[in-house]
Parts: structure tokens; sequence; C-alpha cells
């Protein structure tokens, strides 16, 4: 009797040309940005499942699409995968945030140079 292999492969689940803005369920969603960002990884999994504290099982099944992480997995992967949060804020037609929030970004990028020349030149 063998047991069966457990492999790293992604099972079924989306396409892998899903793009996370036509994806019809959250759990879709997930996958699309999970592969877009960290899918061609080798240790994909293995990483995902350190920034989350899910098991691999667990996280094979948000990249194969079959299930979505739950709330703490979700903000966990948020906090590691900004391209998360620009995905879920777009499915929920919350744009307006998204734009906000790189304006921000800019803004502490910007005060962070100009902190930097203004060093230089002391």
């Amino acid at each position: 009797m063998s047991f069966p292999k457990k492999g790293n492969s992604f099972h079924g689940g989306t396409d892998q040309n899903l793009s996370p803005d036509h994806a019809d369920t959250f759990a879709e969603m997930v996958s699309a940005v999970l592969r877009r960002s960290v899918g061609g990884r080798p240790s994909a999994v293995k990483l995902v499942a350190r920034w989350t504290g899910a098991r691999e099982r667990t996280v094979k099944n948000w990249f194969a699409g079959s299930c979505a992480p739950k709330g703490d997995h979700f903000r966990d992967l948020v906090r590691h995968c900004p391209e998360m949060l620009d995905a879920f804020l777009v499915s929920v037609d919350r744009q307006d945030h998204l734009a906000l929030a790189k304006v921000i970004q800019v803004e502490a990028a910007l005060l962070d140079a100009l902190a930097a020349i203004a060093r230089l030149k002391q």
C-alpha cells in the first residue's frame, strides 16, 4: 500500500491567467493575487503559511481558489502582500480608498526624499 503524494502543486481551482479584477468569488480573487505576487517562487506555499500561521494544505487551497482565507488569515495576507488590499478594494468598488492610500504612500516617500536631501546639504 502506498501513501498519496503530498507535493507542492496546485490542483484544479481557478484559471492560472485569471485577473483579480475579473474574479467571480473572493476565493478566486485571493488565488489570482497570490499566484501573481508570490506564485512563481518555489517556496510560495511555505512563505504564505509563515505569513499567516495557516497550515500548508490550507494555503494550497487558497492558491487553488477552492477556499478563501478567513478574517485573521486575510488580515495577515494584506499585511505582507499589499496587492491583496488593492485587489480587495477594487473588488468592492472602493477605488477611492485605493487612490488615497497611494497618495499617502507617495507623500511619505517625498518627505523621506526631502529629509535625505536636507541631510546631504548639511
